[in-house]
C-alpha cells in the first residue's frame, strides 16, 4: 500500500519478506521496488529473515563501500549502490521492530514521487521520534500501524478518527482510510495487485 502524511511525505510500504528491485517498466512490472534508473530489471533482492535484512545481488550491488556477490546481512545506515548510479540507504529506525525503511541517495524513484519505501515486518511507527519509522515532528504522539493475519490494524493513545467518526477497534485498513487526529491526518491507499498488501 502507500502511506501519504500531510505535510510530512509519501512512502510505498511492501509486506513481504522476499521483495525484487530493479528497473521499472513500460508494461508488467517485474519488479516489487520499480526504480526509474539504470539498472536490470531484476537486479537485486532483499530478504528478511527473522529479524534481520539480507541483501542478495542479482546483478552489480555493493554494501558498505565493498562489492558483494552472496547474500549480505544488512545493518542499520547501510548504504546499497546497485549498478553504477544508484545508491539507497537501508536504516532500521527502531529497536521495537523489525521493518526497515529504504532512502533514495541518488534520486532515483518509483514513478511516484516517494520519500523513501518501507519494508514492513509486523509494525510501523509513525510520530514524533528520530526513532519512527516516519518522522512527523509536529505530531503529539506516535501512531502505529501493525498486521494481524491478512489485516492491517492501527492503534494509538491519541483519539484518531475515520471520516471524522472515532475509529473503530479492529477496523481492517488495508482496503485505505484516511485517518485525523490531533494536529496530523494521513492516508493509506491499495498498491498494485502484484505489491503486498
Amino acid at each position: 500500500f502507500f502511506l501519504w502524511v500531510d505535510a510530512i511525505g509519501g512512502w510505498q510500504v511492501l509486506c513481504r519478506d522476499d521483495l525484487l528491485i530493479g528497473a521499472a517498466a513500460a508494461t508488467d512490472e517485474v519488479a516489487d521496488i520499480p526504480l526509474l534508473a539504470p539498472l536490470s530489471r531484476r537486479h537485486a533482492r532483499f530478504m528478511r529473515q527473522d529479524d534481520a535484512w539480507f541483501l542478495l545481488p542479482l546483478q552489480s550491488c555493493a554494501v558498505g563501500g565493498r562489492a558483494v556477490t552472496g547474500q549480505t546481512m544488512l545493518r542499520n545506515g547501510s548504504e546499497i549502490p546497485l549498478g553504477e548510479r544508484v545508491r539507497l540507504r537501508f536504516r532500521i529506525p527502531s529497536v521495537l521492530s523489525a521493518s526497515a525503511l529504504l532512502e533514495f541517495l541518488s534520486g532515483h524513484q518509483p514513478r511516484l514521487s516517494l520519500s523513501g519505501v518501507l519494508l514492513m515486518a509486523d509494525t510501523l511507527l509513525l510520530g514524533p521520534r528520530q526513532d519512527n519509522h516516519v518522522c512527523c515532528p509536529g505530531w503529539p504522539d506516535s501512531v502505529v500501524l501493525y498486521r494481524r493475519q491478512q489485516q492491517l490494524l492501527c492503534r494509538s493513545r491519541m483519539p484518531l478518527t475515520l471520516a471524522d467518526e472515532p475509529l473503530p477497534d479492529q477496523l481492517d485498513l488495508s482496503q485505505g482510510a484516511i485517518l485525523s487526529g490531533p494536529e496530523l491526518r494521513f492516508r493509506l491507499e491499495p498498491g498494485r495487485t502484484n505489491s503486498a498488501v
